[in-house]
C-alpha cells in the first residue's frame, strides 16, 4: 500500500478534524503546514465549536498554545475575547457554530453579538463571574437561542428568571451543567423548574440532602445524573430509591481535604462542553 499524508486528504475529511483541536491550534497552527490544511481552515465546519480560553489568570498557569495566543494578537487579560477578537474569529463560522464557551471577563456585547451569529448554538458555557456580572443581560438574549440543548453555568442569583426564559424559548433543551456551585433552597427550585430535562451535571458542588431530593423528585425525566466530587448529600437508601429509574448515574467522590487551585477552575467550562458531547453518545 503506499503511503499516504495527512495533506493528501479530502478538504471535508480535514475540516472535520480540525474542528476538535481548538481555537489556539486552529489560529496559530494548523493554517501554516501546508496549503492545503490551510485552504481546510477557511471551511465554516472548523469553526463549529469555539472555546475562548480563561487568560486571565497568571502566565505560568496557562497551557504554551494559549500563552502564544495571548502574544501573538497582544490580547488584554481585563476584556477577554474583546469583541473585536471575537468578530474575527466568529466570523470564521459563517453562523454555523454550535457550541459555545466564553471566559468571566468578557463583556455581555461579545455574548449579544454571539448570539446573533451562531443561530444554531446548542451548547453554552458561562462561568460564574459572567453570570454574576451579567444575569439580567443573559435573561433578555435567551429568546435567540431557538437550538439551545445544554447550558454550563456556575451559580448565579437569577436562575428562576433565566429558566423560565428556557422553558419558553428554548423547546430543545434538555441538558443542564453546574460548576462550583452551592445549590441552596432557590437554586434547588429553580432547577425543579426545568422538569423535562434529561441530563443532568453537577461538577464539585455542594449540594444539601433536601435540595438534591427536591431536584429529583421533580426532575422524572432523567437518563443521566453525574454527581462529580460534590458534597452536602449522602448516598443512601432513599437516595438509592429516588434514583432507581435513572439509566446512567455517573457518581465520583470528593476526597476529603481536596483543593480547587485557580487553574482548575477556570477549565472545567471546557471540561463540561466534553460532557456534553459524551452525553450525545451515552
Amino acid at each position: 500500500m503506499d503511503d499516504r499524508n495527512w495533506k493528501d486528504l479530502g478538504l471535508d475529511c480535514l475540516a472535520e478534524v480540525f474542528k476538535w483541536v481548538g481555537l489556539e491550534t486552529l489560529l496559530l497552527s494548523v493554517p501554516f503546514v501546508c496549503k492545503s490544511w490551510h485552504k481546510a481552515t477557511l471551511d465554516p465546519k472548523c469553526w463549529q465549536i469555539l472555546i475562548f480560553p480563561e487568560i486571565r489568570c497568571f502566565e505560568h498557569f496557562l497551557r504554551p498554545m494559549t500563552l502564544e495566543l495571548v502574544h501573538s494578537y497582544a490580547l488584554s487579560c481585563h476584556d477577554f475575547p474583546s469583541l473585536s477578537f471575537a468578530r474575527f474569529v466568529v466570523s470564521r463560522s459563517h453562523r454555523s457554530a454550535t457550541e459555545l464557551v466564553l471566559p468571566g471577563t468578557c463583556s455581555w456585547q461579545v455574548l449579544e453579538y454571539v448570539s446573533d451569529e451562531c443561530p444554531d448554538l446548542k451548547f453554552l458555557g458561562l462561568s460564574l463571574e459572567f453570570l454574576y456580572k451579567n444575569g439580567q443581560a443573559i435573561e433578555n438574549l435567551i429568546g435567540k437561542w431557538k437550538s439551545l440543548q445544554a447550558l454550563s453555568i456556575g451559580n448565579c442569583y437569577m436562575l428562576n428568571e433565566i429558566f423560565a426564559q428556557i422553558q419558553l424559548h428554548c423547546k430543545k433543551f434538555i441538558g443542564l451543567i453546574f460548576c462550583y456551585s452551592w445549590i441552596g433552597s432557590e437554586e434547588a427550585s429553580a432547577i425543579a423548574s426545568l422538569p423535562n430535562i434529561k441530563y443532568l451535571s453537577f461538577r464539585r458542588a455542594h449540594i444539601p440532602q433536601n435540595n438534591l431530593h427536591l431536584i429529583l423528585e421533580s426532575c422524572r425525566s432523567l437518563e443521566l445524573l453525574e454527581l462529580k466530587q460534590c458534597s452536602g448529600f449522602d448516598c443512601d437508601n432513599q437516595m438509592r430509591r429516588m434514583t432507581s429509574h435513572i439509566k446512567t448515574i455517573k457518581y465520583e467522590e470528593s476526597s476529603s481535604g481536596q483543593e480547587y487551585d485557580e487553574y482548575s477552575y477556570y477549565v472545567d467550562e471546557e471540561q463540561a462542553r466534553l460532557a456534553y458531547n459524551n452525553w450525545l453518545h451515552v
